[in-house]
């Protein structure tokens, strides 16, 4: 299991197009969810949103 820690706002929205890419697309929106953690499409790798401080 590989786990993707991104911090939200402009890390995450320039690195959900290399992620496309990269054939790793998030399931869901992160905007409407209220997960920290999100699936992909890629069961061996999940998206874990975290708070820049």
């Amino acid at each position: 299991m590989i786990t993707l820690a991104l911090s939200k706002g402009r890390i995450f929205d320039e690195t959900l197009p290399l992620l496309k890419a990269a054939g790793i697309e998030v399931l869901e929106d992160p905007e409407k969810s209220r997960k920290l953690i999100l699936p992909t499409n890629q069961p061996d790798v999940r998206v874990v949103l975290v708070r820049a401080t």
